[in-house]
């Protein structure tokens, strides 16, 4: 499946879901990504408040990804109704999510010190870890991330590729301040989603 029909499918998905779709992929970015929050407490002399956005990032991380790609394979498979609470339903392998969360976020950060491409190589190459594990959740951290690697052995620039096409849209977001970003998240979400079902399916 090519890029614009991975893309074509996700609009058709998202169609009557915004709501639920925007409100899930915000709350998740917020918890899963500390900077934004970070930035405001940093602006604000909130320092405290700073490292506490980043130890929530750090401990919320993984099992908020992990239901969020839950949320997402509903959405887009129609295995079940899409629900903002699918977020927050993983905390029954909570240490296997922060496990996981941790050694991804190593991994990258150690990558992308020593040189930034194989920093993003292995973001590449994990990617896909969080999906495979809310799918399948009895299967350990090393097997996560073991089958991320080879599902995206010969697909690693076809996973770029897919995200340099929305640098148009990412750009609109910074023009509007942010707000465009409360349709175009969600939107690069499900076209994840479907990028991970079809090499999956592959």
């Amino acid at each position: 499946m090519n890029t614009a029909e991975l893309k074509a499918n996700a609009k058709e998905q998202l169609r009557g879901k915004w709501a639920v779709a925007i409100g899930t992929v915000l709350v998740a970015n917020i918890l899963i990504d500390s900077d934004v929050m970070y930035k405001v407490s940093e602006k604000f002399g909130l320092i405290g408040l700073s490292i506490s956005c980043s130890l929530i990032s750090l401990f919320l991380g993984g099992v908020i990804s992990v239901g969020l790609c839950k949320f997402l394979l509903d959405m887009t498979t129609k295995r079940e109704e899409p629900r903002f609470e699918t977020l927050f339903s993983q905390f029954n392998i909570y240490l296997k999510t922060l496990g996981l969360n941790i050694l991804i976020t190593l991994s990258v950060c150690i990558g992308t010190i020593l040189f930034i491409v194989p920093g993003i190589i292995v973001g590449l190459m994990f990617s896909q870890s969080y999906y495979i594990l809310s799918e399948d959740p009895s299967k350990s951290i090393t097997q996560c991330i073991k089958e991320s690697v080879d599902m995206m052995n010969g697909h690693k620039w076809d996973l770029f590729y897919l995200e340099l096409t929305f640098i148009g849209w990412w750009l609109l977001t910074a023009i509007t301040v942010g707000i465009a970003g409360l349709w175009v998240a969600p939107y690069v979400k499900v076209t994840e989603t479907n990028f991970y079902l079809s090499i999956k399916n592959n």
